[in-house]
């Protein structure tokens, strides 16, 4: 069962990066530039929540 959780959140979390990164490509060149800082922000958002959520699980396993 953690397995099957923690191969969801990894598939999630890329489907939605990519999801992500094909909305901000789609943008005109003076927003682009606007839009940069927002696109690297959301990444490490994704990043950080990615990281809690595996470390969550494994603790929840260890737990057990």
């Amino acid at each position: 069962m953690i397995k099957v959780a923690t191969i969801l959140i990894i598939i999630f979390t890329v489907l939605i990066l990519i999801g992500t990164l094909l909305v901000a490509g789609k943008s005109d060149s003076a927003y682009d530039k606007k839009a940069k800082n927002t696109t690297v922000t959301i990444f490490l958002i994704y990043i950080v929540v990615s990281i809690l959520a595996v470390a969550g699980i494994a603790l929840y396993v260890y737990m057990i």
